[in-house]
């Protein structure tokens, strides 16, 4: 008979081979069989913990963990992810306790520091987060990833010039580090170098890591290949990233005013309020929601990303939040549901409109109206990538749209969407209305 202490031993090696290998889901079941052939045992438990975060499964991975812990406080490893899981399910502050418990352990322990620094950053305490990756990278000058966050760090701060040496230096050390040759792509971007920008992106596309997100980035600077819609990964990431603090940048800083100025031509456009149900496409933390409350019995939001709705959530005035693709959304949509929908500055990130503009036509009852925003595009273009790896349109490309999915014009309204760098965006707000029955 089979020894299940043995036989769980070479599931396990060969869970480490797998996981060394770059797959995960297979050592994961590795690990599993191991640990039902010999239950409990520390150092598989852990190792399947390592495998679920690679696999983007927080809680198991988390579980896992606290049932080591349980047992071994002292394990080094444990703590370090666990404070990976805390990180991963939004947990900031417990992940930093996860990694200030790990360095009283080792209190040289480098990705123990490295990922501390990343956690300081994560709950905003950027000087905190610089003054630790100064001590790390005294000790561990070698330290790519590093010197990397070194730059996010130093440009989260507003020192963007410093922070160009520190993603250099990244890249000696690693020629292969795709994200750093993107960040300094977009930091390039940022002061006014966009055909150095674009080398980075070539070189950032080059390696590998994340190609059609970097294309993309490099089709806006070059004008060339343009996509027909943003990669969901950056728009996901992008806002993933923005929700803390988003309304107030955006409404203070940028001088954000699209929201007020689509549901004020929606409100026009109505004959009677409040209507049966609106759709709020691309709704991220809400800012039409207040607005549109009033004018709709239902409220429905959808987003692309769940930080952003869970923002939008704590509004309390959305009876329904969905997280979806927009186009996705529509296409499985009822038909005729929608009394109302809008987009507020939502289809900078959409491109190619036609999707959508067949969705909102399969989704509007008879009568309903379709208001939203977009930035207006420069000279012939109908479709234009800008610079600000945003997307604009003209309004010849919105009205052949209209008339191709059988909508009424009922009006398009100049406005400035709001500010960039002291400057104003122009854009329009349009109004269009589904035939009647």
């Amino acid at each position: 008979m089979d020894d299940p202490a043995e036989s769980a031993r070479q599931h396990f090696f060969e869970g480490v081979r797998l996981y060394e290998a770059g797959d995960p889901a297979a050592a994961a079941q590795q690990f599993e069989t191991a640990l039902v052939l010999v239950p409990g045992r520390v150092s598989v438990m852990v190792n399947l913990a390592a495998a679920r975060l690679n696999l983007d499964q927080p809680e198991p991975a988390l579980a896992l963990l606290e049932a080591v812990l349980a047992v071994e406080p002292q394990h080094l490893d444990a703590w370090c992810h666990r404070g990976t899981a805390c990180n991963d399910l939004g947990r900031h502050a417990e992940a930093l306790a996860s990694f200030d418990q790990a360095l009283l352990l080792d209190a040289a322990h480098g990705p123990a520091r490295y990922h501390r620094a990343l956690t300081l950053n994560r709950l905003g305490r950027h000087d905190q987060a610089l003054a630790a990756l100064d001590k790390l990278l005294q000790d561990a000058p070698e330290h790519s990833l590093a010197w990397m966050l070194h730059g996010q760090t130093l440009q989260m701060l507003g020192r963007h010039t410093e922070a160009q040496p520190a993603y250099r230096q990244a890249l000696v050390l690693d020629p292969g580090l795709g994200t750093a040759w993107s960040h300094l792509g977009h930091l390039l971007n940022d002061l006014g170098q966009p055909d150095q920008a674009a080398q980075a992106f070539e070189r950032a596309a080059a390696t590998g890591t994340e190609p059609a997100m970097n294309r993309y980035f490099l089709a806006a600077l070059t004008g060339r290949d343009a996509p027909a819609a943003t990669p969901q990964a950056y728009v996901r990431a992008l806002f993933d990233s923005y929700a803390d603090g988003f309304d107030k940048h955006l409404v203070e800083a940028l001088q954000y005013r699209a929201h007020e100025a689509v549901v004020q031509a929606a409100r026009g456009a109505l004959p009677a309020t409040p209507v049966d149900a609106a759709l709020d496409l691309g709704c991220g933390t809400g800012l039409c929601g207040p607005l549109l409350r009033p004018l709709a019995r239902q409220l429905t939001g959808v987003d692309l990303s769940p930080t952003m709705l869970a923002r939008a959530g704590e509004r309390s005035v959305y009876d329904t939040l969905v997280q979806a693709d927009i186009a996705d959304h529509l296409q499985h949509a009822a038909a005729q549901q929608q009394t109302l929908v809008v987009a507020a500055d939502v289809f900078i990130y959409v491109g190619a409109l036609d999707a959508v503009f067949a969705g909102v036509r399969h989704a509007l009852q008879p009568g309903g109206v379709f208001a939203f925003s977009v930035e207006t595009a420069d000279g012939e273009h109908g479709i234009q990538l800008r610079r600000s790896f945003r997307y604009a349109h003209s309004e010849r490309y919105l009205r052949g749209l209209a008339t191709a999915w059988g909508f009424e014009w009922v009006a398009a309204q100049p406005a400035m969407l709001r500010e960039e760098q002291r400057q104003g965006i122009a854009g329009l707000i349009v109004c269009l209305r589904a035939p009647r029955a």
